[in-house]
């Protein structure tokens, strides 16, 4: 695969570390001088190579064969579909004479991505998902196969995208299967592990920032709560003001209302002596009446207030009668409490 997207720089820079087991070799993986992860590839084959338009090679060997990897960090969240599909409609641009013959999904790398990332707690709570492809190169006869591994990152509320492509390329050999090549793509993109200092490091550096966040946002917090409480309390001590200003407005409207009361009760009262009448009413209903003369006992029908009794005889009861419908009630003289 002679180019899987110029629009990816390599971020890593490679020192090769040798361990045979199985004509294998660890490569650790730095970045500005810090080895951060190891991959596996066959110990024949060279790493840290340049090949010119060829961005995202990492290691080749003899035949043409070609390990690719490489990654970019987006500070945005994207849709991993539409990524995934600018890739290839950037790779064709750039290499009309490939031919892109299958797409798929990796569900194994994507697992073993999301297991090696679960010791980051930076990356906690992020999605993977793995799209590759096979392509054919005529010009020069090469197959390869490329898994493009988008993972999006919550960050702390300001989600980001971390990409990371990882590749084989084959000669054709006169066949166009990619089972070989593609298995051999899978099991590289397995061997990517993290180095467990580099892990420590990142944990920490990232906790720290954490705690250093909590203490920042409890601050904040603190001095949000405190001028909250310094406005609340103004409010409250200018609601109280304003209660105290208002009861006593009502307790001088109400004292007002109260002389205005008696007053009229006096004025009333003088009237109603003039006019030789009393002010009664009926507590069993609430109706009020006005009564002429100056009798002991008033009695009215509450169905039919023509039909009243005034009496100053105690003992004359005007129900004591058998007539139906001559019901009376006994009126109490009003004063205004009732």
């Amino acid at each position: 695969m002679k180019r899987l997207t110029a629009a990816l720089l390599p971020i890593l820079l490679i020192l090769t570390h040798t361990s045979h087991a199985q004509n294998l070799k660890s490569i650790p993986i730095q970045e500005n001088g810090i080895t951060t992860a190891y991959v596996s590839v066959p110990a024949d084959v060279r790493c840290n190579v340049k090949i010119p338009d060829v961005p995202t090679a990492f290691c080749a060997g003899s035949g043409n064969r070609i390990y690719h990897l490489t990654g970019t960090f987006l500070q945005n969240p994207v849709n991993p579909q539409q990524y995934f599909n600018s890739i290839l409609q950037q790779l064709t641009a750039e290499n009309p004479e490939s031919e892109i013959i299958n797409q798929y999904r990796v569900p194994e790398i994507t697992q073993h991505m999301m297991q090696r990332d679960s010791q980051l707690i930076y990356k906690n709570g992020q999605q993977v998902v793995t799209y590759a492809f096979d392509i054919l190169d005529a010009q020069s006869n090469e197959k390869s196969s490329a898994a493009i591994v988008i993972s999006s990152l919550p960050n702390n509320g300001a989600p980001v995208t971390n990409v990371d492509i990882i590749g084989f390329t084959a000669p054709m050999s006169g066949s166009r299967d990619f089972t070989g090549v593609r298995r051999e793509m899978i099991r590289f993109a397995r061997t990517y592990q993290f180095d467990r200092g580099w892990v420590q490091s990142a944990n920490s550096q990232h906790q720290q920032f954490l705690n250093n966040q909590t203490v920042k946002q409890n601050a904040f917090m603190a001095n949000q709560q405190r001028i909250h409480q310094s406005n609340m309390d103004a409010l409250d001590r200018s609601h109280n003001s304003y209660m105290e200003r208002s009861a006593a407005s009502d307790r001088a409207h109400s004292n007002y209302m109260n002389n205005s009361a008696a007053s009229d009760r006096s004025h009333s009262s003088y009237i109603d002596s003039i006019h030789e009448r009393e002010q009664m009413i009926d507590t069993s209903t609430g109706a009020r009446y006005e009564t002429e003369g100056y009798y002991d006992n008033n009695y009215v029908n509450p169905n039919d207030s023509t039909m009243y009794y005034q009496t100053n005889d105690p003992m004359d009861n005007p129900n004591m009668n058998l007539n139906q419908g001559e019901n009376y009630n006994r009126l109490q003289r009003y004063d205004g409490n009732y």
